[in-house]
């Protein structure tokens, strides 16, 4: 899921630290920025999830903090460091991101944990959802989906783990993005090479924006190829290759999204009528003055080695409001329904789930 509370947080203040180098143009500057957000949920479906009912949460990926360090030198290059904590994740608190970038003319790089160049650029209807972003959001903590399709982005994705990546500066509108991860679990000080579902991921990302008299237009295509790892069973499998292409559409104050992913074989287990599956989305938003009004639907479907398939259709309807400088509230109506072809049990689970919130970005 992609995060946007933290891109429109409040900066509180630039600090400057004493014993800078002579040859920084200025001393090291320091962004702070966070959010809080609790929502409660009414849920209720064919198969139950856990607690099922109503519950009340904290949604741990808006709830963060982020600290920004950066500076320029005298000959221009700009540098500095990122650090991004989930500090309500799992009651204890995981670093989501920390990365080191440099900056010039030539484009940007980033050295660390961080999302990959695919994700970091996609655009498609879950980005013009309202604040808890539809199909994108957090119905699936609550949800309990039955088989494996996916029906957002693609498979093979490095996350947030340990990477290198490229982003070249901006043509004309058009920019591109490059990234290498050794695999899909190694973040910080884990210095792993060969575990993971994914290894050796290289992502290539290429977005375009433009803006002309009431109109705005922005797209991505990305691609993402892995060698898939299976250290359990031992079979074979098809190695990683997924694309996935975005676009939204802007008139004023309303937006039209799309999305699609197609995940080929990716990790197939060899010689198999097994297909990984693709998905689509479209969504809607109208920035009516006080906030967001917007639909969504989502829809997802692989085939399984036996020839069945599953699929998944999400539909929604949500509204935000910024009822005060830096309060928002926010509703979120999600009805959810996924079948398993494979499965001799349980099989299919359709469910509908309210969410009720409220968040604070500082």
């Amino acid at each position: 899921m992609r995060k946007n509370l933290l891109v429109s947080a409040t900066m509180l203040a630039g600090v400057s630290f004493a014993g800078a180098s002579p040859a920084m143009a200025q001393g090291m500057q320091l962004e702070f920025m966070g959010s809080i957000d609790y929502q409660i949920a009414f849920f209720g479906g064919d198969q139950a999830a856990a607690g099922t009912g109503t519950h009340i949460s904290a949604v741990d990926d808006q709830s963060e903090l982020t600290w920004h360090a950066h500076s320029q030198t005298d000959s221009g290059l700009v540098y500095g460091g990122i650090i991004d904590w989930r500090y309500l994740n799992g009651n204890t608190g995981t670093f989501d991101e920390s990365f080191l970038y440099f900056e010039g003319d030539w484009g940007r790089v980033h050295f660390g944990s961080d999302d990959d160049v695919v994700d970091n650029m996609a655009t498609g209807a879950n980005d013009v959802q309202a604040h808890s972003e539809g199909f994108d959001g957090e119905f699936g903590d609550y949800y309990n989906q039955i088989g494996d399709a996916g029906f957002l982005g693609t498979s093979g994705s490095s996350g947030d783990a340990n990477k290198i990546a490229y982003y070249t500066p901006n043509f004309a509108g058009f920019e591109g993005g490059l990234s290498y991860s050794p695999n899909d679990t190694s973040t910080g000080q884990a210095a792993s090479t060969n575990g993971g579902t994914a290894v050796n991921i290289i992502e290539a990302s290429l977005g375009y924006g433009a803006e002309f008299d009431g109109f705005a237009f922005s797209g991505s295509l990305g691609f993402r190829n892995a060698d898939a790892e299976d250290s359990t069973s031992g079979n074979e499998l098809e190695d990683h290759n997924a694309w996935r292409v975005g676009a939204k559409i802007g008139f004023g104050p309303v937006e039209f999204g799309a999305g699609y992913g197609d995940n080929g074989d990716s990790a197939c287990v060899q010689n198999t009528i097994c297909d990984a599956g693709e998905n689509y989305q479209l969504g809607f938003g109208w920035d009516y003055g006080l906030g967001r009004f917007a639909l969504g639907y989502a829809y997802g479907e692989n085939t399984n080695t036996d020839g069945t398939e599953d699929q998944i259709d999400v539909y929604n309807i949500s509204i935000d409001a910024g009822v005060a400088d830096g309060l928002t509230v926010y509703g979120d109506l999600v009805h959810a329904d996924s079948t398993n072809g494979g499965s001799t049990a349980t099989s299919d689970n359709a469910a509908t789930i309210l969410l009720i919130g409220t968040a604070i970005n500082f």
